[in-house]
């Protein structure tokens, strides 16, 4: 983020576990257990392109810490250390991958799509166009329509609707993904033709697509056609039974379609529950319709605080001054206890945790080294260094993110970072609320991220901020004191006389989480029903 400038009943089962596979696969890493030793800123979530300095994170610009380059954690002796280097180099060309793409090893070949496409180079395309539509495993097939969309070129446009709308639920809800990284005409049309899949995973993925097509800084579709689509979205949504595909159709309606139909918006407000009531208060506040004012003010007492922080802001928008209790949640004294540390010489294993110990109480993140290995290799040695130790949550925005690791927050002048920054490391697991990541700088001119300009400052989600997957890397999650997460106060980068709350220390610590397949795949997939402790 800019730091003061600055995700049949036996089908629905399955829906969670199908991202984990994909990014298991294509990391080469066994989501078995770990060895035991193992702001007051408003967000500007109604203006009409996003993202923006207001709504991404961002970093300022990096700097003045003198830290070495961290070592990577795969030796290059191996294959995905010589992946993983080829990779960091943003210098090689996609072609350096085509050894590794013949591999018999299907985790081999995954894991060297994805570089092909984190590399954003077009030629990627030919390459990856291949292995999306050959005889390879669906976790492999997933893995270059995951790439093709990190490329984002109309020229894998074709192969990417036939692998949506052909192949198996885990490359079409894929493809759909990258569809919507894509969009125009031809891409809505197919995403909209999945929102009547089978498959839930499918269907959550294509709303997903239509949210990102259908936004202003993507190709633009006729009225009619986006009036349309709307219209169908609308529909599905009202017919959805499973949780998880209907909360992203509602984030879709709010991120793309929010002035289609608003008696939808209304029916929102009243659901039973809360990312959809959420959704449809944050497309109010877009339409600004005030027919809608008085439901609006009735949720002024809803039991979910980030539903009521929306109702607050939307109210805004209206310049409206019904009172709502922004109050977080209080953190309970679970939260308060400090995990067991572990050395940091100690090997960390495929789930490494870290204790973020701050004034309002303890957050523990469990880290994804299967999904953005390096990321995982910087945060560590800034850990291990008590480089954050002492520093402030310096841009806070409620029901957004909370983000710290400047060391120079508060300083008029302030910039601050490790003195490295860290490669960029996209891949599909989506920030779901809880979710860890790095923020970038933006370019000034284009309002833009600055690919692998992270460095040292991180943040967490509030709640779902699925705008952000496509150029921010996801590399870990809250497992337990998302109460803490909440109650972090809210704080305005700009202000250099007020300080944010504090990070007094991080370290390594011992699980506090089972770390079992099941719950390792709703860890990285579900939103509802997944409850850190």
């Amino acid at each position: 983020m800019r730091g003061g400038r600055l995700f049949s009943s036996a089908v629905a089962a399955l829906a969670p576990a199908v991202l984990m596979c994909v990014v298991v696969a294509m990391m080469g890493a066994s989501p078995a257990p770990a060895p035991s030793v193992s702001a007051s800123i408003t967000p500007a979530t109604y203006a009409p392109v996003l993202p923006s300095a207001a709504v991404s994170p961002t970093a300022r610009p990096i700097p003045t810490r003198g830290l070495a380059q961290p070592t990577p954690s795969l030796s290059d002796t191996t294959t995905f250390g010589q992946i993983g280097k080829l990779e960091r180099d943003r210098k090689t060309a996609p072609s350096a991958f085509e050894t590794f793409l013949q591999s018999s090893d299907p985790a081999v070949v995954a894991r060297a799509a994805v570089a092909v496409g984190r590399l954003r180079k077009r030629e990627g395309i030919a390459i990856l166009i291949p292995v999306l539509a050959g005889q390879q495993p669906d976790s492999v097939k997933a893995a270059a329509a995951f790439a093709l969309g990190v490329i984002a070129s109309p020229d894998a446009l074709s192969a990417l609707r036939n692998a949506a709308l052909h192949d198996a639920p885990l490359v079409a809800g894929t493809a759909a993904d990258s569809l919507g990284r894509l969009g125009g005409a031809s891409a809505v049309e197919t995403l909209t033709g999945l929102l009547g899949s089978r498959d839930p995973f499918v269907r959550g993925k294509a709303a997903i697509g239509l949210g990102e097509s259908g936004f202003a800084v993507k190709p633009q579709v006729t009225q009619a056609l986006r009036a349309s689509t709307g219209k169908l979205l609308i529909a599905a949504f009202s017919s959805e039974r499973d949780e998880e595909a209907r909360w992203r159709m509602a984030w879709a309606i709010y991120r793309s379609y929010f002035d289609i139909n608003p008696g939808t918006l209304r029916t929102m407000l009243t659901d039973r529950e809360e990312l959809v009531r959420l959704y449809g208060v944050k497309a109010i506040g877009r339409l600004k319709d005030r027919t809608l004012l008085i439901p609006l003010r009735l949720l002024a007492g809803d039991p979910s605080w980030r539903v009521r922080i929306e109702v607050r802001n939307a109210l805004d928008a209206f310049r409206d001054t019904t009172e709502v209790d922004t109050r977080p949640p209080a953190v309970p004294k679970e939260d308060l206890t400090e995990p067991t540390p572990v050395a940091s010489s100690a090997p960390p294993g495929d789930h490494p945790q870290v204790a973020v110990v701050t004034n309002r109480g303890v957050i523990v993140v469990e880290l994804f080294p299967d999904a953005a290995s390096y990321h995982v290799d910087a945060f560590l040695t800034l850990v291990d260094n008590g480089f954050y130790n002492n520093t402030t949550f310096d841009r806070v925005i409620p029901d957004f993110v909370i983000q710290g690791g400047n060391p120079d927050a508060g300083k008029p002048t302030g910039t601050g970072g490790p003195g490295f920054t860290v490669p960029d490391e996209v891949n599909p697991i989506e920030q779901l609320t809880g979710m860890l990541a790095l923020g970038l700088e933006y370019d000034d001119k284009t309002n833009t991220p600055i690919y692998d300009s992270a460095g040292s400052q991180f943040y967490i989600t509030q709640s779902p901020q699925l705008h952000l997957d496509e150029n921010f890397s996801t590399f870990g999650r809250v497992v337990k004191g998302i109460s803490v997460v909440y109650a972090i106060n809210r704080h305005d980068p700009n202000d250099v006389k007020t300080s944010g709350d504090l990070v007094t220390r991080m370290y390594r610590c011992e699980a506090v989480t089972p770390q079992t397949a099941d719950v390792e795949t709703m860890l990285r997939t579900r939103e509802v029903g997944y409850s850190p402790r």
